[in-house]
């Protein structure tokens, strides 16, 4: 959008660069920073007049963009005109984001991103707005700071989801105004952010007050903020390889546990889901909580148990369903018995953080049922060439455990699930030979060829210490 009061718009207009009504004419659209005109990106001397003016604020090395919803203005009129004919509104969303993201790119690297939206309402309908390729984070919104803005926002990840774009999350507290000196509610405020915690993009703002130390004199929704953040900042690895993998296979890091119903270009309050639970990656389940209630019911996936995220002495099977109280420190947020899950060690991370241990890797392994089928899972990175855990039944007392090498990230991995303390045979393997290999039965601190053993309360932490660049693999066998 080109602002009728800025110094480019008349040289836009009257080179014809601008998209036109029906008939041809100066086509001026009212929107939230005043009145404007749209590109016409099917003139190639227009796309390339507005590069230029990019390129003013490109040179300064700017490489993240948010390219909100102006595209869908084009609306307004009955049969938009191009330098080629009638635009479509779906061809114009695909031009305005695909050549932001192009450009830029192009200008900046593949380092370069934009944030836009997948899914999302605008006025009484659904829209899809974004290509899938350009939306590697985005957001849903703008929705009232309400718990039905809460469920709003929720149904179009539901749709988002369905459509298949890759990683999005919505404005905590939700972004519009709402009654009171704050805005919102403090109750509101936490369960939106436990969500944003859980959801592949946790962004926080929007209008009046969204600054967590502002909603008591206690600390309680700081402290509770804070820990959530946390939380997200664990995820990484395991957000940056659902991701990675949903945006190479064309699919979405949520999966909706509701049946699939396509509500792109119908009415938003026709869609009533019966439940707004979804799938983080595989491995992970999350429940929202859309009222003001400690209350939420939980139909858990069938095919495997599920631990409380906060308590993993705390197993739900598959297959039925619970009805829950979560305090409001807490959300109810599940993993899947017997997955890997990456994590990254933050200073807030029991017995690990104040350790000295912030940045490395810990694996997070409930026991997996008996089996003869191996698990396994690879994480990727940003710059490096990702890490391989993988863990198999030796013997229906033993399990074997194997964690690939890091040249700087060591690799903690906390295994519970035991019903008794099991002992310990730590070890290197080499190209599937054995370097070391020694029984541990004592489980106080020692080291074993290069390999510790820590003791947490009714948790085992094994660090696994990376050997020189050299891809060594690390091995333990864990025996009841």
């Amino acid at each position: 959008m080109i602002d009728t009061d800025s110094t480019n718009y008349d040289e836009a207009n009257s080179k014809g660069y601008l998209i036109r009504d029906v008939l041809g004419k100066e086509a001026v659209f009212s929107w939230w920073h005043g009145k404007g005109g749209l590109l016409d990106y099917t003139n190639p001397d227009a796309v390339d007049w507005w590069h230029h003016q990019m390129d003013k604020a490109l040179v300064y090395g700017i490489d993240g963009w948010k390219c909100d919803g102006t595209d869908p203005y084009i609306l307004e009129l009955i049969l938009p005109l191009g330098k080629r004919g009638i635009v479509t509104r779906k061809q114009y969303s695909d031009a305005y984001y695909g050549d932001f993201f192009n450009y830029t790119r192009k200008q900046r690297g593949n380092e370069t991103l934009i944030m836009s939206r997948p899914a999302d309402g605008f006025g009484p309908i659904f829209l899809d707005f974004s290509p899938h390729y350009v939306m590697y984070s985005g957001w849903v919104g703008d929705d009232d700071p309400t718990f039905d803005g809460l469920e709003s926002a929720l149904k179009s990840y539901l749709q988002s989801a369905w459509a298949n774009f890759a990683n999005f999350g919505s404005d905590i507290g939700g972004y519009r105004s709402g009654s009171g000196s704050l805005g919102r509610t403090k109750e509101l405020f936490i369960r939106w952010a436990q969500l944003g915690a859980f959801s592949p993009l946790m962004e926080n703002g929007g209008n009046m007050e969204h600054r967590p130390w502002k909603f008591d004199t206690t600390n309680q929704t700081l402290d509770i903020y804070r820990k959530f953040v946390d939380v997200h900042y664990q995820l990484v690895p395991y957000l940056l390889t659902t991701g990675s993998h949903a945006m190479e296979t064309g699919t979405s890091s949520i999966t909706p546990l509701a049946m699939h119903e396509n509500f792109i270009d119908k009415i938003i309050d026709d869609f009533k889901p019966p439940t707004y639970n979804y799938l983080l990656g595989e491995n992970v389940l999350v429940a929202p909580i859309i009222s003001n209630t400690s209350t939420v019911q939980v139909t858990f996936p069938s095919g495997s148990s599920w631990i409380y995220w906060w308590n993993h002495t705390i197993l739900y099977t598959g297959g039925s369903t619970y009805t829950l109280s979560i305090p409001l420190d807490e959300f109810s947020v599940f993993f899947k018995k017997g997955s890997f899950l990456p994590l990254r060690v933050t200073e807030d991370t029991p017995g690990l953080g104040e350790a000295g241990f912030a940045g490395h890797m810990r694996w997070l392994l409930h026991l997996p049922p008996f089996s003869n089928i191996t698990s396994s899972t690879i994480i990727r990175e940003r710059n490096g060439s990702g890490i391989i855990a993988s863990c198999w039944w030796k013997n229906p007392k033993c399990l074997m455990i194997n964690v690939s090498a890091h040249s700087t990230l060591l690799s903690l991995l906390e295994v519970v699930g035991w019903v008794s303390e099991p002992h310990m045979v730590l070890g290197v393997s080499r190209s599937g030979s054995t370097a070391l290999m020694t029984p541990v039965h004592s489980l106080e601190e020692l080291s074993v060829g290069g390999t510790y053993l820590i003791r947490q309360i009714k948790t085992f932490y094994a660090i696994l210490v990376s050997l020189d660049k050299l891809g060594l693999g690390h091995s333990i066998t864990m025996c009841a």
